[in-house]
Parts: structure tokens; C-alpha cells; sequence
């Protein structure tokens, strides 16, 4: 009895990086992050990112899906603005994480995440 078997998907490269500090946007409503994120050229990228913030006891929550981001081979600044669902968020520190999923046809992919905490600023 034989058995067939999908072949895998070939990994390409994708890469994200989170920098040190996000800015305070409309009084806390929102938070845009900024980042530099690279993959191959011709493939297509999207980006999920969520914030996670202590605010006196309590959690400010927020995420955002990105469905497009450029994909040349280089490495290209996006800025990811996050508006919580929950309460305001306020300058300090907040933990943010950030994951890039990469397609390239006919059956390249790849992903990329980063967790960090970063600091909220005015």
C-alpha cells in the first residue's frame, strides 16, 4: 500500500521588526506603531498587530489587520495605527506584538513576529 503526501510549502523570507516607541494618537483612542518589515520581492504580505497595555489595573486592548504591505526585497517603514477596544491608552510601557504572513505563488510562503514591549509617547 502506498501513500502520497502533499508536498510542503517552500519557505521564503519575511521579516518584521518592531521599533522602541509608538505615538499616543486622539487622546488615547488609538496608538500608531511603527515598524520595518521586508519580504520577497513579488510575493504579497499582510500584517496583524496588537497592543496590550496595563492602565491602572485594567487592560487597554487593540489590534489591527493590514491586508497589504510592500514586498520588495527591502526593507520598507510601516506605520500601524491600533485603536483599543477597551480603554484609553496612555504614554508608558505597552507590550506589542506583530506578526507578517508572506505568499508567494505557486507555493512559497513565510512568517515573521515579533514581541516586544515599546513605550507609548505623546
Amino acid at each position: 500500500m502506498a501513500f502520497a503526501f502533499p508536498a510542503s510549502a517552500a519557505a521564503i523570507d519575511a521579516s518584521v521588526a518592531l521599533q522602541p516607541q509608538a505615538r499616543l494618537e486622539a487622546r488615547g483612542a488609538a496608538v500608531t506603531v511603527p515598524m520595518r518589515v521586508m519580504c520577497a520581492n513579488g510575493a504579497s504580505g499582510s500584517l496583524w498587530v496588537q497592543v496590550t497595555q496595563n492602565v491602572r489595573g485594567e487592560l487597554a486592548v487593540g489590534d489591527r489587520y493590514a491586508p497589504s504591505v510592500p514586498c520588495s526585497g527591502r526593507f520598507h517603514k510601516v506605520d500601524v495605527t491600533v485603536v483599543s477596544r477597551t480603554k484609553a491608552f496612555r504614554p508608558g510601557v505597552a507590550f506589542t506584538s506583530a506578526t507578517l504572513n508572506v505568499f508567494l505563488a505557486p507555493d512559497g510562503s513565510g512568517v515573521a513576529e515579533e514581541n516586544r514591549e515599546m513605550t507609548i509617547v505623546r
